[in-house]
């Protein structure tokens, strides 16, 4: 049992680390001279607020557009035309579809075997029925529905809503032995603190979007060498109180990752760096300081790394067409120039780009042009590693009331749990069995731990 002091210590390590852009560990990092030979690293993509995936992915032969367009006629307002939709052929699927029209990232990297479609993805306790839900004989997330539960949940990988800290995370603290002892933060976020990047023991990396920061909000280099030296002094300082250590701790991190990432995101000069000129929308400037953080991994050291961004605004009650129409458009350019950005490395099978979100949405219209929270949701997983140009897992039958719906307004019960399509990436990131069962607890719950969809390393 922890004591109170090693608790309150712990929590304070988790509650600063995500805020801290961590002087000293400048020379340590700088002696990896080359980019390691065994580099792997995962990007999550979090689609804010609950993607409407019945939109951005459509049944496109007759039959099957039919049957979507006599639920979502061009009379409900979010209607998308079988013309204008972006046509794939999945090799296991007998029917073709369609992604939404701005998705031509999302076909070409389908059509090029770079990219896999996870259908039904959500969060869940164990393997459920839709007789057992409205039973009550089956266990249902926790305040299912809900978009602060549901997040958490998504990001936590667990629907009983216990666990405080997040998958990737708890991924995070099984890396070190795979960093080599290397102490530069393992994850980093360009989206904010979110329960995805909390560990037990690891401290997440928050960063800006933007090239230059600077706690005290000055790029003055004489004025930061004395400011640094000042400040190393004082948390240099002994102290037998247990928050100020965990505070001096995260300080000196934090500190010391400023000097490692500033000079990265000032260097405006790289191939990565340019290739993103002109990429303004704050999805690409979040997947752009990635991009530029895995071009300078020699200088972090790191053999494995996960990184986290977000773009949100998908909850769309409303106005879903013209709204979720500009929020796929940025996306798809981004991860367009992300992996453009890749290949320029020779990276495309070192770096895996995943996506997750809240959950579905409904796929009867509400009123207002919009749709409601579902449940289960289409899941992407993009780059040279993965098994693409095919589905992995199962397609819901797209009837409302039917045998894959909770209800009777098209709310997709999940058949592939968040744990499932987790633990895939995490094995090919190199997680052994037992960090998998640490990073995610409820894993045993279902028969099938790895998806398929990845190469083997």
């Amino acid at each position: 049992m922890h004591t109170p002091h090693f608790t309150a210590r712990r929590r304070l390590l988790n509650l600063f680390g995500a805020g801290f852009a961590s002087s000293s560990l400048w020379p340590l990092l700088a002696r990896a001279e080359s980019p390691a030979t065994d580099y792997r690293a995962l990007v999550c993509v979090m689609q804010e607020g609950g993607n409407d995936g019945e939109n951005t992915l459509i049944r496109y032969d007759a039959a099957g557009y039919q049957q979507y367009a006599a639920v979502r006629p061009p009379s409900s307002g979010i209607n998308i035309a079988q013309s204008a939709l972006l046509p794939i052929q999945p090799t296991t699927q007998a029917a073709p579809f369609g992604f939404h029209p701005a998705c031509a990232t999302l076909q070409n990297l389908f059509n090029q075997k770079k990219l896999a479609v996870i259908a039904n993805v959500g969060n869940l306790v164990r393997p459920v029925t839709r007789a057992g839900l409205l039973a009550g004989t089956d266990p249902r997330p926790v305040q299912l529905f809900s978009h602060s539960d549901q997040l958490r949940q998504i990001q936590s990988a667990d629907a009983t809503d216990l666990l405080q800290t997040g998958w990737g995370g708890r991924m995070a603290d099984r890396l070190p032995g795979l960093n080599a002892g290397n102490i530069f933060p393992a994850l980093t976020s360009l989206g904010d603190s979110r329960t995805f990047i909390q560990g037990q023991s690891s401290i997440p990396l928050s960063l800006p979007p933007f090239d230059f920061f600077s706690i005290f909000g000055t790029n003055d280099v004489q004025f930061t060498g004395l400011r640094n030296a000042a400040m190393l002094q004082m948390l240099n300082e002994t102290s037998a109180n247990y928050y100020e250590q965990a505070a001096q701790t995260l300080a000196n991190k934090g500190l010391q990752s400023t000097d490692v990432v500033n000079p990265i995101f000032s260097n405006q000069n790289t191939p990565v760096t340019q290739l993103f000129n002109g990429a303004n929308s704050d999805i690409a400037q979040q997947l752009r300081q990635v991009a530029r953080l895995i071009e300078s991994r020699a200088a972090t050291g790191l053999k494995r790394q996960i990184f986290f961004v977000r773009q949100s605004q998908y909850d769309t009650h409303v106005s879903q067409l013209g709204d979720q129409n500009h929020l796929l458009s940025d996306l798809s350019a981004a991860l367009q120039t992300f992996t453009d950005a890749m290949a320029l490395l020779g990276l495309e099978r070192n770096v895996t780009t995943f996506t997750i979100s809240d959950f579905g949405r409904t796929f009867k219209p509400a009123t207002g042009g919009g749709t409601d929270h579902g449940f289960g949701n289409y899941a992407f997983v993009m780059g040279g590693a993965v098994k693409g140009g095919d589905f992995y897992g199962q397609v819901p039958t797209p009837v409302m009331g039917g045998p894959d719906d909770i209800g009777d307004d098209g709310r997709w019960i999940p058949t592939t749990s968040m744990e499932q399509y987790g633990a895939t990436l995490a094995g090919w990131l190199g997680l052994d069995a037992a960090s998998l069962s640490y990073a995610f607890p409820n894993l045993q719950s279902f028969a099938r731990t790895d998806l398929g969809f990845m190469h083997p390393a």
